[in-house]
């Protein structure tokens, strides 16, 4: 009976030992493991600050570093939209939006061409007068002042509260049959590239080549969003083949800035606005006018 209990005891003790065994390379692997993923993100960590690491790994890992801060920054109970919305926006014109209109006003009145005329292309409708934006803005300076009231305007709608519901903006568009220097100065202004939209292709291609539709010194990324930047917007034709061309190179837009959006296609279904929602593209104007 003695001997039956020694036996037994012993055979607990050697499973116990094997058990340990175990244990201990288990856990030996396990530790390797991890000091080979240390040393492993050690030296991600260490490429991507000096700058050898591929430009797409470098951007995801920074995007994930980024997202993990944001989420810690919201667990803390900070406000991250409202704060990125205000540091936007935080350099540009602040000024209340019936001051700026009343300004623009004022000075648009300078621009007025006081007969009658006719305007659209596919659409023509007639006016008693026609403000002349694009020729005022083909002087840099005028145009400059101009882009000074567009930037007020996009602080009052990308800002704190306002409408803009994608802010962050890679570049500028603007057609080049419309107020090229307004778009110029405008991207200067707030520090954007320009990108200038052709009515037509510049040459044919085997290739989608951006270059065809848009004129530009920086291709943006794939993805990359734009804001489109006119003087004025009354049928939106124009607006309209600059966002489809816009759209089939693989970029966004989704707001349409101008000083001024004329009323005379208001009560038809080719008034800009109308025309512009369908794709998705909100206009903002400064004033309106008859």
């Amino acid at each position: 009976m003695a001997n039956s209990a020694i036996e037994a005891a012993n055979t607990i003790q050697q499973s116990g030992a094997a058990l340990s065994v175990a244990d201990q390379i288990f856990q030996s692997g396990a530790n390797m493991i991890v000091l080979w993923l240390l040393a492993a993100a050690t030296v991600f960590q260490i490429a991507e600050l000096v700058g050898v690491l591929p430009p797409r790994m470098s951007n995801w890992i920074n995007r994930n570093r980024l997202r993990e801060t944001m989420r810690l920054l919201k667990e803390f109970g900070v406000d991250i939209d409202t704060t990125k919305r205000a540091n936007r926006v935080a350099r540009l014109e602040n000024i209340a939006s019936d001051s700026l209109a009343a300004r623009v006003t004022a000075r648009l009145d300078g621009t007025k061409i006081g007969h009658p005329v006719e305007v659209g292309s596919r659409l023509s409708v007639p006016g008693n007068h026609y403000f002349d934006l694009m020729g005022e803005t083909s002087d840099l300076h005028r145009a400059a002042v101009y882009a000074r009231d567009l930037s007020a305007l996009w602080r009052s709608i990308a800002g704190v509260g306002g409408p803009v519901a994608n802010g962050d903006i890679d570049f500028i568009v603007t057609p080049k049959t419309g107020s090229p220097l307004l778009g110029a100065c405008f991207a200067d202004l707030i520090g954007k590239p320009l990108l200038l939209h052709n009515p037509e292709a510049k040459f044919r291609s085997h290739l989608d080549d951006p270059r065809s539709m848009f004129d530009f010194s920086v291709r943006p990324l794939p993805g990359s969003r734009g804001l489109l930047v006119d003087d004025s917007s009354t049928g939106g034709g124009k607006a309209l083949r600059l966002i489809d061309d816009l759209r089939a190179c693989g970029w966004q837009v989704s707001d349409f800035i101008v000083v001024f959006e004329p009323q005379l296609k208001t009560g038809t279904s080719d008034n800009a606005s109308a025309r512009l929602a369908p794709k998705g593209v909100a206009l903002h104007s400064i004033i309106k006018t008859t």
